[in-house]
């Protein structure tokens, strides 16, 4: 068991982190801001399915020749097995015996599985009871199919018993659960809240440029991969096709163009954001952040994103030794923003840094709600920094 435990926490954790960039992503597009307890409590709900996996499908027994004859599960269709069981075992061995048995453990140790159930979905997803109780009991008829078919086929026989009396047991716990969620401390922004001030700019912190500069590296980083797969892909088709042996000056060849397409690709989401609208990269239109070029101009917005975006790209595309200053230059960028929000494509370009739901400097507030702006504000002291 404690293998399972450890096991879920370390599996949930990577699996959050994997996912944290796209989930940050739908946050800010979804509430406008960062929720770092809602991304503490969807961690949690990561943790949890994988918890559920590893108790009802691990840990697979070694299927040797024979096991399945001699070892192999039926289903237990019966709903009074564990109260016909429970009360044999207080006649036959006492009432104290039911604090040490296994059957009362595992009736207990069923509900408790589905606790955090009614409390995760009924506080994250604020999903109406009725559908957390009907969600519930869907897990698990799921669960229960899984062992009953041992996992859907993919082992060679039924190793777990499926009971439909954990039917009621998981539901129970479930509905344990939304009673926790009812009791507990909230400790977690509504989505109502949250919808609420989702139109609401917000300064410009050190924290929310550096988010930006993350997620830049990250859309960077897809795009490069994109990017050199279809040039590998073009190659391939014009050398004579996929499965083709290529020479040795072929391979140079195909690495060349891998590497031409990651920068093609990663320039582009460099330089076209930099033209269009407020001339903000993916990363920082991601958290609501448009740069404010002195006089408006839309150079100072291109030279903002060459002089670092465009720069760690093209170093590396170059190779030695220009590739070693790239790792140099995202750490200075790094540190720029740790001093002051502007940062060092702000001080090079000129640029200023303003809530993209604010209005754009000179515009009326009527003609930017005209141009489908998200929202209003006061100017906040840390927007110009």
């Amino acid at each position: 068991m404690a293998a399972q435990v450890f096991g879920s926490i370390l599996v949930g954790l990577v699996v959050s982190a994997v996912l944290f960039l796209p989930l940050l992503v739908w946050q800010y597009r979804r509430y406008g801001r960062f929720d770092a307890l809602r991304m503490l409590w969807t961690t949690a709900g990561f943790i949890y399915a994988t918890a559920i996996v590893a108790f009802t499908v691990f840990p697979l027994p070694e299927f040797t020749p024979g096991y399945c004859a001699a070892h192999a599960t039926e289903p237990l269709f019966d709903p009074l097995r564990f109260p016909r069981e429970l009360i044999d075992l207080i006649q036959t061995q006492g009432a104290m015996a039911v604090a040490s048995d296994w059957l009362v453990w595992e009736f207990t140790l069923n509900m408790v599985l589905f606790i955090p159930f009614g409390l995760i979905v009924r506080r994250v997803f604020e999903w109406p009871r009725g559908v957390v109780l009907a969600a519930a009991l869907g897990t698990s008829v799921l669960i229960e199919l899984t062992q009953l078919t041992g996992n859907w086929g993919l082992a060679p026989c039924p190793y777990r018993f499926a009971d439909t009396t954990d039917l009621v047991t998981n539901t129970t716990g479930a509905v344990i659960g939304m009673g926790l969620e009812k009791i507990t401390p909230r400790l977690l922004s509504t989505k109502s809240h949250l919808l609420a001030r989702r139109d609401r700019a917000r300064p410009v912190t050190r924290g929310r440029r550096l988010l930006g500069m993350l997620l830049d590296a990250w859309y960077l980083v897809l795009a490069a991969v994109l990017g050199g797969t279809i040039a590998s892909t073009i190659y391939a088709i014009t050398q004579g096709g996929p499965g083709q042996a290529l020479t040795p000056a072929q391979l140079l060849e195909l690495q060349q163009a891998i590497f031409l397409g990651a920068w093609l690709a990663a320039m582009v989401i460099v330089v076209v954001p930099a033209l269009i609208g407020t001339g903000a990269s993916l990363g920082q239109r991601t958290v609501y952040l448009a740069p404010v070029p002195k006089h408006g101009s839309r150079s100072r917005l291109l030279v903002r994103a060459l002089v670092v975006q465009g720069a760690i790209p093209t170093g590396l595309f170059l190779g030695f030794p220009t590739a070693l200053l790239s790792p140099l230059l995202a750490l200075a960028a790094i540190v720029s923003v740790s001093i002051t929000p502007g940062g060092l494509s702000g001080v090079v370009s000129g640029c200023g840094w303003r809530d993209a739901r604010l209005p754009a400097p000179g515009r009326p507030d009527d003609t930017q709600a005209a141009r489908g702006s998200i929202g209003r504000g006061a100017t906040h002291p840390g927007d110009q920094s």
